[in-house]
This record gives C-alpha cells, structure tokens and sequence, in this order.
C-alpha cells in the first residue's frame, strides 16, 4: 500500500484524523453531531428539533445581513468565480443551549500573497488606557459586536452549491457576499471595515499602538480611547454609551455584553474597598486548578508562601528525567503558568522563567516545583493590581 515510509507514516496520520474527526463527542451531557445529517439524525433519536432550530437559527441570522446572494437553481458558476463548500459547526454551551454555525471551507481558496489577519491590541496597550481612564475620571466599558465578520463585504470571488440544510434554496447556487467565517481573508475585512467607521467618527489610530483608536473630547479637553481586539471592544470615554449607540444608529452594528469592564481578555476587574479598579486572573487561576486536578486526580496543595523555595536551584536538580508522557504534562503546566504571568501574576515571573528552561528534558523534581507554583498560585488567587493614581506619599 505504501511503497515509501512517508507515505506510510502520511497514510497513518491520515486515518487517525479521520478516526478522531468521526468519533462521538459529548458537551455537557450531550452528543454533539459532527455534520448536518447526524443532527437530523440526533433530533430524531432524541424526539425534538433543537439542533434542527439551531441550524435555522444560523441561517437566518445570516439571511439577516445578506450574506449570499442566489444566482438561482443549479446555476452555472460565474467566470472569475471558484466554487468552494461550507460545513456546520456545532457546539453545546454550559446552559444547555445548542449552537449551529456555518463555516466556510477557506482552504480550497487560493492563498493570498498578502497578510489576511485582524489587528490585536496587546495586553500592556490595554493597561495603559485603563490606567488613563482612572486617573482622568473616565469610564471603562466592554461589549462585543456580534457576528462581525459579516459586517463586512468579501472581495474573494467564490460561490456555493447550497445543501439539504439551506431548505428551499437546497441545489441553489449561492454567491458569497459578506465575509463568512472561514474565507481566508474575512479577519482583514472585519478590521478594514471597523477602521473605515472609526475614521467616519474622526477616531485617529495610535502610531504606537494601531489597534488603539483615540479622539478629542473638546467639551472635556480630554481623550477618549477604543481598544480592538478582533470584535472585542474596550471602551474608555466619559459616556460610552454615546460611542455604542453611534455604531449602533450609524452603521446598524449589534453589541452584546455591553456595560462596565468586568472581565475582558481573560482578566478580572474589580473595584476594592478604596474604589480603586484592580484586575487579577482569578478565573483563569481556577481553571489551572481545574486541568491540574484532571491531570494529577486531585488539587494542589495550597500550603506554600512562595512559588520557590529560598535559595533554591533547579539547574542543580540530577533526579530521574520524565517520561514523554510527564514530559507533555509538564510543557502544558508551564505554557499555562506564562499566561499567568501575563495576565498579571509577576510575583511567579522569576520562577516561570527558570523552569521554562527545562521543557525539552524536565525532571521529576522540575515537575515538583511546577506543583508547588500551582498550590502557591490558588492560595493566591485574589491577589490582584491595584490600579491607585494618587500621588505617592
């Protein structure tokens, strides 16, 4: 079957892709079908249409911002057009609600020569406007805009043969319109959409930071900021909700989560008994402490007052080395502690460092001390940054 060993080995992978993408999934109790046709099914095991009224939940939100136009039955495909296909994706949330999403299949595109992505803002520009928030007297706020690639025309010339899912346009041929999920170059849409609105708004973008956008107050003689990391929007002004509602009423933009910063890019925020805003990961502390209890069968010690010991040296350590399997183990833990740290838990800074070192060939007693950060990080959850902009004493 396989006369070279890279097509053997190809061939193995092959199938275990295959395996993986056909074996059962479940989500908080239920089987979560891989395609359109084992929905139906699902629905008629189970005696209910939930997954059928997801799916129309999904197409008709995209009826509603006209993402295909219909070329009619079997249409023959325009010249200059390159015919693709389109699967559903589904997913269970923690309410029991079931979500159906149509996604492009962007790899039988052609690869385009230029950068396809949306800008991010990092997390230190996030910082910085918050902080400016505090210390002019302003308020910060998140929202997300809903379905925001398709708030934005595709210039990629393809179309679709609908399936049994679209009902009564199954057999039509559909020509992509907005920038669907999936398309190679929706993310680039979205941001050159988003920016052609803010300068409409007479928002400039920041030269340091191009995912920041600022504009003068004049009635307050003061900045006003909007940070954007791909739909997630991060608002600092003196009445936000003026900026939401001009997208809104202007551009036909739909917010959801809209309201004082709370929870953003995987951080916390919280005022403290001063009224001072602090910003602390506790979720995600907690869900470290989830996937160490899945991996070890139970949770951290919490006993520890610093992440190392005192005068302690890893690089000294001569103890067994880890098996591959503890090896991925312990490669996962510290991928997780560095995020940690840049959600702003510095005080394991140091010692994340040090045993970053030792990825490619941990021993047990690195893996020790990765156990004893994880029992020092949950005693510590709520420590957080206090952002204070008085002057110091």
């Amino acid at each position: 079957m396989a006369k070279t060993h890279q097509k053997f080995i190809r061939t193995v992978n092959q199938a275990k892709l295959r395996s993986y993408r056909r074996s059962p999934k479940y989500k908080f109790g239920y089987r979560v079908p891989n395609d359109y046709n084992e929905a139906v099914e699902f629905d008629h095991k189970n005696g209910n249409n939930k997954w059928k009224e997801a799916i129309k939940l999904e197409l008709d939100s995209l009826n509603v911002y006209n993402v295909f136009k219909d070329l009619g039955y079997k249409a023959p495909v325009p010249d200059g057009y390159k015919r693709i296909r389109v699967h559903l994706v589904f997913d269970v949330k923690n309410d029991g609600r079931h979500k159906a999403r149509l996604v492009a299949d962007g790899h039988l595109t052609d690869l385009p020569l230029e950068s396809v992505y949306s800008g991010v803002v990092s997390l230190r520009g996030i910082r910085i406007i918050i902080f400016l928030a505090e210390l002019n007297g302003l308020q910060t706020w998140t929202t997300d805009v809903s379905s925001a690639y398709l708030e934005a025309k595709t210039a990629e010339k393809i179309v679709i043969f609908a399936g049994p899912e679209f009902g009564d346009l199954e057999n039509h041929t559909l020509m992509i319109y907005k920038a669907l999920y999936g398309l190679r170059t929706s993310g680039l849409r979205w941001h050159e959409r988003f920016a052609d609105c803010m300068k409409d708004i007479n928002f400039l973008q920041c030269k340091a930071e191009p995912d920041i956008w600022l504009r003068l107050n004049e009635e307050e003689n003061i900045y006003e900021y909007v940070a954007v990391y791909v739909d997630d929007l991060c608002i600092v002004a003196k009445i936000p909700q003026q900026f939401v509602d001009s997208l809104m009423i202007k551009y036909s933009f739909k917010f959801k989560g809209t309201g004082p910063i709370k929870f953003y890019l995987g951080c916390d925020y919280f005022r403290d008994d001063k009224g001072h805003l602090c910003y602390a990961p506790k979720r995600y502390v907690e869900r470290m402490a989830q996937t160490y209890q899945r991996l070890f069968g139970k949770n951290p010690r919490t006993t520890y007052q610093s992440p190392l010991d005192r005068g302690d040296h890893p690089e000294l350590d001569t103890s067994e080395f880890l098996n591959s399997e503890d090896m991925q183990k312990y490669q996962s833990l510290v991928g997780a502690m560095q995020w940690a740290v840049t959600l702003g838990h510095i005080d394991i800074t140091t010692a994340v460092i040090t045993l970053s070192g030792f990825r490619v060939a941990p021993r047990h007693s690195h893996l020790d001390r990765v156990k004893r950060i994880y029992g020092y990080l949950l005693k510590f959850k709520n420590a957080a940054i206090h952002i204070n902009t008085e002057e110091p004493d």
